[in-house]
């Protein structure tokens, strides 16, 4: 408020620094002198750097002039602005004795006025607006000269009309006058989404798309928005024209929304799921049959691959061992 500035400017027993600080501080006051700013607003309206006004302030909080509190966000925990308050009954006490500081009346003060040139006189107080000049008479041109029966009229230029690109330079039919140039201006417009369209799969293959597609949203627990799905819908019928089955297929994309994951080509590119009717190329070593893929954290653990250890049906290699893997030891009991 103006008045707590005006009892800063007539308070006694501040340095330069404080009394610049304190000001800051009452442009932001209300009735009470409570003020809501953070310390760079502060510094910069106190013309100092950021650690000169955190001296004042530590400096003023001492002599009891101004008390000064952190604040954070209640949701996300942030630092926001600090809360401040001023003592404005002691700085009402530090007010300076009256003063006479002597005759206030001076002389007029005046400005140079730039000199005026040769020929030109000062325009009067009263001088009539200047005479408005009519425009000239608008000429109307004379018409063509007419042409002759036995001369052909020359080839003229055809008119272009206007282009409903505004940043086009060039014609309608753009540099090679057949509409090309424009087309392909139009295509790198559109958007990512509106370029890769899912194929049109076949009638038979519709319903095993929406059914990886449904899965994909199953397990999200939300809606799809559209771009993903269109992504989802074009890898599954990709995938699918490959000869993938269409219940491997779901069961992969159910996998993808708790990893964040949305290309359904790269996941099963990555899969170490074997694909149900197909012989898989993992050799056994050191006489350890083929893992199942199924076992171990849920098939998420890679060692069960190479380690008998871990191919249970719990996590982290608890619980009772996978009878695929294990047929031997689970038929005898180990």
């Amino acid at each position: 408020m103006i008045q707590h500035m005006n009892m800063v400017f007539q308070a006694s027993g501040l340095t330069v620094g404080e009394g610049a600080f304190l000001l800051a501080c009452c442009n932001h006051t209300d009735d009470r002198g409570y003020v809501i700013a953070s310390m760079q607003q502060l510094a910069d309206e106190a013309h100092m750097k950021e650690r000169t006004a955190r001296d004042n302030k530590q400096r003023l909080i001492k002599h009891g002039l101004l008390a000064a509190a952190e604040r954070y966000h209640p949701k996300t925990g942030a630092r926001i602005a600090d809360l401040y308050r001023v003592n404005l009954d002691l700085l009402g006490r530090m007010r300076r004795k009256r003063t006479d500081y002597g005759p206030t009346v001076i002389e007029e003060l005046t400005f140079a006025v730039p000199e005026e040139t040769a020929g030109q006189t000062p325009p009067a107080d009263s001088a009539a607006p200047p005479r408005q000049i009519p425009p000239p008479p608008r000429q109307i041109p004379p018409p063509p000269p007419a042409v002759s029966a036995g001369t052909p009229p020359a080839e003229t230029a055809p008119l272009l009309l206007p282009s409903q690109n505004p940043s086009s330079l060039s014609g309608p039919g753009g540099p090679s006058g057949d509409g090309s140039e424009p087309e392909r201006e139009r295509e790198s417009e559109a958007s990512p989404v509106d370029k890769r369209q899912a194929p049109a799969a076949p009638e038979g293959q519709q319903p095993e798309v929406e059914r990886v597609v449904a899965a994909y949203a199953a397990a999200a627990g939300r809606p799809v928005i559209n771009g993903t799905r269109v992504r989802l819908r074009s890898a599954a019928a990709e995938l699918l024209a490959a000869g993938l089955p269409a219940g491997w297929l779901a069961d992969r994309a159910a996998e993808m929304p708790s990893r964040g994951w949305t290309d359904l080509e790269r996941h099963v590119e990555r899969s170490t799921v074997p694909i149900p009717g197909q012989q898989t190329a993992e050799k056994p070593s050191s006489g350890l049959p083929t893992w199942c893929g199924q076992c171990g954290d849920g098939g998420l653990n890679q060692a069960a691959r190479t380690s008998a250890r871990w191919r249970t049906l719990g996590d982290g290699g608890t619980g009772d061992l996978c009878p695929d893997c294990h047929p031997e030891r689970v038929s005898a009991g180990a």
